[in-house]
């Protein structure tokens, strides 16, 4: 038995390769106002907590059709803001300049999601009781749209999804979230909701550039790549212009309807 585990066991060696650090932006302009993150990559052999987040960059916001232009104000720690808020219609392009490096981006605002309904939900899938978050979209008529929805748990990310309006335009849209199992409840998992959970629901009308970016996070773990650049110049991470509508709620069983 001993040979047989020994014969069992095997040194992978992994091919750990240390790369410069990339620039990351993680910018949004919305109808309430403009702000960007701003920080470096982290090397995967690097095991601190040190923070990387980069400042003294200059962020300029603009809309060249309409000839307007702002320069981010830096709020320290990476963190870059602008009053100027979004206007459906409007293609916003952010220009940042840190270090001699020259990165830009654009993106399309888009008009305000409507929600027609939202709930949980169980259902019954072959043997297994299923949890869902069910939310239920009005689509904007007369033009392509997309949608980007994540769901925070305690304000940790906890389940996001994109969709377009290809499966009904103009009608209703419907996302389902799975979030757990019955026995995944009563066996109180750490990782699923409780009882008090305080839930924050962003639903997002996002451009066509910012939904192929998200879609390219979404499949890359099976196409074994990077997500596709939103970025000139090779900066990592997204710039989007979006409409945003946020529910809060706080997550009972007592409320999960039955189907």
């Amino acid at each position: 038995m001993l040979l047989m585990v020994a014969a069992c066991e095997k040194e992978i060696d992994m091919d750990y390769r240390s790369v410069a650090a990339h620039y990351v932006a993680e910018g949004s302009v919305t109808q309430d106002g403009t702000t960007v993150l701003l920080s470096t990559s982290q090397d995967i052999t690097d095991n601190s907590r040190k923070d990387h987040a980069v400042e003294g960059a200059t962020m300029v916001l603009s809309v060249p059709e309409l000839g307007l232009e702002e320069t981010l104000r830096e709020e320290g720690g990476g963190r870059y803001t602008s009053t100027m808020r979004g206007i459906p219609g409007n293609v916003y392009q952010l220009d940042i300049d840190v270090d001699g490096h020259h990165f830009t981006s654009t993106s399309t605002m888009q008009e305000m999601p409507v929600v027609n309904s939202f709930r949980f939900v169980w259902r019954k899938m072959v043997t297994t009781d299923m949890l869902f978050f069910e939310l239920r979209l009005q689509d904007i008529p007369r033009q392509n749209n997309y949608y980007f929805m994540h769901i925070y748990r305690n304000n940790v990310g906890y389940r996001w999804a994109i969709t377009r309006d290809d499966t009904n335009p103009g009608g209703e849209l419907q996302q389902l979230f799975n979030c757990a199992t019955k026995s995944d409840i009563e066996n109180e998992d750490k990782n699923e909701l409780h009882d008090g959970d305080r839930l924050r629901i962003e639903i997002r009308t996002i451009d066509k550039v910012s939904y192929d970016y998200l879609y390219s996070m979404q499949v890359m773990d099976n196409a074994g790549t990077n997500p596709i650049a939103n970025f000139t110049g090779g900066c990592l991470g997204y710039f989007s212009a979006y409409s945003v509508q946020t529910i809060n709620m706080t997550f009972h069983l007592s409320d999960v309807e039955t189907e």
